[in-house]
């Protein structure tokens, strides 16, 4: 169920500015702003130079509350009477500085009744009243309407977005027509171009296409090509079936299935893939007359990168194929020790907390328990312990912040409430690295004893794995418990015993 919040009447601008207000209360999931020129003059004439310092206000102000709170914001546009066209240039301006910024949708004065058809908009009866200026019907219309958009944009964010390429990023089928003819103009550049905003949100983009390579590469060598080859983490050409395809993807990122979009134009190859991989979410690309809608209905907005991990993650997958070319040429040994790898320990600081909490929500592999459902674990470990964060780098990029121990001290042993790492930065040796600074740890706080626990969740093998390899018992028991000393913890290589 959702809970709305109102700001106080006739006090927009002010609700957006507010450090306290509905906007900036953290219980807010999706903030709402309906503006409408003409009522800026339901009280006092609005003359050219305070329409002008509003025209700069309020989308400084949107855009603030955006970048300061990371949730979705919905503006729209409400119809007015035909007036002035200084009041119409004004919404305009302020829809199309406000479109492109990350986290913010916009809906113009005609979405309200695109999908919910109303007779008469306007009440000239209740706006004389009760300034209250539309119909019933036309009330439920924009109830209605900004009950999708909120829907929509409370969807998990997909961390893979896998698109077809004929028919879908372009038109026409490249094999046939030659990579120069295709069509990348219009609903296609919108398409290529909210992929982009996505990838800079931190999503990966994997182009799957039926075709040969070299035809794919050329219609992205193409000067007007928004996407070019080096945007896509994964470039999969070729005549295989898809979803066997798709499935080749996840394994190569290390991601599961249930984090990827599938986006094709051919009904016939989301069938197949809604059948092989039920847990890709798999949607059908509209004809390019539709695109532009259909873009509006599957992605209102696009995120913006909650953290500076996110905004990298791109790259971070492009610095992991040149990891995989030297482990190819180097026992597992030797491959650790060319990565020259840093790992950095601290104490977890206000400023970790953003990135720590998404680190907890999104980490199911390597990890102790299962999160708890009211996200307060943070909190929890902070409150009772101590917290510590960990980042991670090596000779060929960041990794960025990839870790999180909780400590609790009970006598001279010392408990490990919560260990928790980024997938991308298991068998690096980082496991080792973590495990040398809890030893360090636990001397510094005289404890003679470290105590490891787990308990078994549907994904968080890697966890039991290394806790059965301390001594913790067998990795599918429903609990794994160990003690060890801290010279255990520095003697522990898990690749000596693979």
């Amino acid at each position: 169920m959702t809970t709305v919040a109102e700001a106080p009447y006739h006090h927009v601008l002010a609700g957006l500015r507010d450090p306290s207000g509905v906007f900036a209360d953290p219980g807010t999931t999706a903030g709402v702003v309906l503006l409408r020129a003409t009522d800026l003059q339901r009280f006092g004439p609005v003359d050219d130079a305070l329409l002008a310092e509003l025209r700069t206000a309020y989308p400084a102000a949107l855009r603030a509350v955006a970048e300061r709170t990371r949730k979705p914001l919905i503006v729209g546009f409400l119809p007015a009477a035909p007036g002035e066209d200084r009041l119409r240039r004004w919404e305009e301006g302020i829809a199309a500085e406000v479109a492109e910024v990350p986290g913010i949708a916009v809906l113009g004065p005609d979405e309200w009744t695109r999908h919910h058809p109303v007779e008469e908009r306007f009440d000239a009866r209740t706006e004389r009243l009760a300034h209250l200026p539309f119909t019933p019907h036309f009330q439920a219309a924009v109830a209605l309407r900004l009950a999708e958009v909120v829907r929509a944009v409370r969807r998990p964010v997909p961390k893979v977005i896998a698109v077809d390429g004929d028919e879908t990023l372009w038109g026409g089928v490249a094999g046939e027509i030659g990579p120069e003819a295709v069509d990348l103009t219009g609903p296609r550049d919108l398409l290529a171009r909210r992929l982009l905003q996505w990838r800079a949100a931190g999503a990966l983009l994997v182009l799957i296409s039926n075709n040969d390579e070299d035809t794919v590469r050329a219609v992205l060598d193409r000067p007007d090509s928004p996407l070019k080859a080096e945007h896509f983490s994964v470039l999969s050409a070729a005549w295989g079936p898809k979803p066997t395809r798709l499935a080749d993807v996840a394994q190569t990122l290390n991601l599961g299935l249930d984090s990827f979009l599938f986006l094709d134009d051919n009904p016939a190859e989301i069938a197949k893939m809604r059948s092989a991989l039920p847990q890709v979410l798999s949607v059908t690309s509209p004809s390019v007359a539709e695109l532009p809608e259909f873009l509006r209905r599957l992605w209102p907005l696009v995120p913006a990168a909650a953290t500076a991990e996110d905004a990298l993650r791109a790259r971070f997958y492009e610095q992991e194929r040149e990891r995989d070319a030297v482990r190819e040429q180097a026992s597992f040994e030797e491959f650790l020790d060319q990565l020259e790898l840093e790992v950095d320990i601290r104490a977890l600081a206000d400023a970790d907390v953003q990135r720590t909490e998404q680190l907890v929500a999104r980490t199911n592999q390597f990890t102790l328990r299962a999160r708890s459902t009211d996200g307060g674990d943070v909190a929890r470990w902070r409150e009772h312990g101590e917290v510590w964060t960990a980042s991670a780098r090596d000779r060929f990029g960041d990794y960025g912040q990839i870790g999180l121990l909780a400590l609790h001290r009970q006598g001279d042993q010392l408990d490990v409430p919560a260990w928790l790492m980024s997938c991308r930065a298991l068998g690096r040796g980082v496991e080792e690295r973590l495990l040398q600074w809890l030893a360090d740890r636990a001397e510094q706080l005289d404890c003679a004893k470290v105590r490891l626990t787990a308990e078994r969740t549907p994904r968080n093998t890697p966890a039991r794995r290394l806790l059965s390899a301390l001594g913790g018992g067998d990795q599918d028991d429903d609990r794994l418990e160990t003690v060890v000393t801290p010279e255990q913890l520095r003697a522990f290589r898990s690749w000596r015993r693979q």
